[in-house]
């Protein structure tokens, strides 16, 4: 794996994590949009960090 491909992964991992935690923040605030909003940009990310990094 290259260089670049691991600083990406860094990239979307930190991104992932961040919208875990905007999310659980949505989840007790009762904002339901927010949360289906950050809910699907949380699978997005994960969803191309499963394609870029398959078998770790």
């Amino acid at each position: 794996m290259s260089t670049q491909t691991l600083c990406n992964n860094k990239r979307l991992e930190r991104l992932y994590s961040s919208k875990i935690k905007q999310l659980n923040r949505a989840i007790l605030s009762g904002n339901k949009l927010l949360c289906l909003v950050l809910q699907a940009e949380a699978e997005a990310i994960c969803q191309e960090l499963k394609h870029l990094s398959p078998l770790k």
